[in-house]
């Protein structure tokens, strides 16, 4: 068996990053730009995913991406990446995004983002990457969220892919 495919633990990929919010990174209500952090949440999950894989990765789609509350200018910006559910080709990673008052240490969770990485070969086509090895109830209850996540994930492709060939004919 290819060693790159023997199960691995959620922990191994997990990623966590730091940023501090400058003023190139505001809008002008000096709040971190949306389109920043999709940036930065993005990185985290490909580091995440390509940790898991060891594959070349792209991303295939941002599922969800809640913006719950601003990130100021001067904040400290935490990202923590998790993946929670694999197909044969497909990781879905999890991003929580909390933001923390540079003076006061106040935190508060500000984005959660779940994000669908394929690991590609050399001409760009999807290939296998490893299961999931379980240990916790929680990554049990992550990858059978993400299973039910998927399932909406591949119908909602499909019915885009449709729209798409009926806006043609």
């Amino acid at each position: 068996m290819d060693v790159g495919m023997t199960a691995k633990s959620p922990r191994e990929s997990h990623t966590a990053l730091e940023r501090l919010v400058l003023p190139g990174d505001t809008n002008t209500f000096n709040a971190l730009y949306g389109g920043r952090l999709l940036e930065w949440v993005d990185n985290v999950a490909s580091i995440v995913a390509t940790k898991h894989s060891r594959r070349h990765t792209v991303t295939g789609s941002i599922d969800s991406l809640f913006f719950l509350s601003p990130i100021r200018l001067g904040d400290i910006v935490r990202m923590e990446g998790r993946i929670n559910y694999v197909t044969t080709s497909t990781m879905e990673i999890e991003v929580d995004v909390l933001s923390e008052e540079s003076l006061t240490g106040i935190r508060k969770v500000t984005t959660k983002a779940f994000l669908t990485y394929v690991a590609v070969d050399e001409d760009g086509k999807p290939t296998p990457v490893p299961r999931l090895k379980l240990s916790t109830k929680v990554e049990r209850m992550r990858f059978k969220d993400g299973a039910k996540r998927s399932e909406l994930r591949l119908r909602r492709l499909t019915e885009v892919k449709k729209s798409i060939k009926e806006s043609r004919s």
